[in-house]
């Protein structure tokens, strides 16, 4: 899905290059581009380091394009080519921060779990043994004492991150689809094949219903 997701696009940007390039002032157009091209390539190398199993620095990739993404719709959202000219000569950071960003980003979650989960991200993309703590060492209460299992491995998590970068992905393509004028034929499709990888997964997420006899 992830790979159906980002190969729709790729062929979207293809096709982008009348559209972006109708003047030398046209920062937005610019800019949505180069946003949208480094979001590809993250999520890209994200799906690669998450399908061999090393999720917590895959979680280094998340944050990333949490980022990216987060900036693309800042500049997407100016009409004006203000905020794509702000991004292009990096000075867009002087005027909102990261955090802002992924806040204004995911309207629809609360602003402190928008902090937290990217807080989460960063401690994961850094030299922290807290994230060694959490996500690699599982610890034997009754002997007080902690294995750190080192090796590659995929649980849920993986799936979710997986999940997310092809939602990520598939909504840009639509997004610069629209904007472009674009033909999406397989958006629909694709839509359907994700909201059943969210069922799927938010399944797997219940607690089992069955009870110790």
């Amino acid at each position: 899905m992830a790979d159906w997701a980002t190969q729709n696009l790729a062929v979207v940007i293809h096709r982008t290059g009348e559209w972006s390039n109708r003047s030398a002032e046209d920062y937005r157009r610019r800019a949505i581009l180069l946003l949208t091209i480094r979001l590809l390539r993250a999520i890209r190398a994200g799906m690669a380091v998450h399908a061999i199993g090393w999720e917590m620095e895959g979680r280094s990739m998340d944050r990333l394009v949490a980022e990216l993404r987060a900036r693309l719709i800042q500049v997407s959202d100016d009409p004006t080519d203000k905020t794509g000219r702000l991004w292009l000569e990096r000075k867009l950071t002087e005027k909102s921060s990261i955090t802002s960003a992924l806040k204004a980003s995911a309207p629809e979650l609360d602003p402190t779990v928008v902090r937290d989960l990217y807080a989460a991200l960063c401690q994961d993309a850094h030299a922290d043994v807290g994230v060694v703590m959490r996500s690699l060492a599982e610890v034997d209460e009754d002997t007080l004492s902690a294995v750190v299992r080192w090796g590659p491995r995929h649980t849920n998590a993986a799936r979710q991150s997986l999940v997310l970068l092809a939602t990520f992905a598939a909504e840009t393509a639509t997004s610069l689809a629209v904007e472009a004028g674009i033909p999406y034929p397989e958006r629909d499709a694709l839509a359907e094949r994700i909201a059943a990888a969210h069922a799927t997964l938010a399944q797997a997420e219940q607690p089992t219903r069955r009870t110790a006899r």
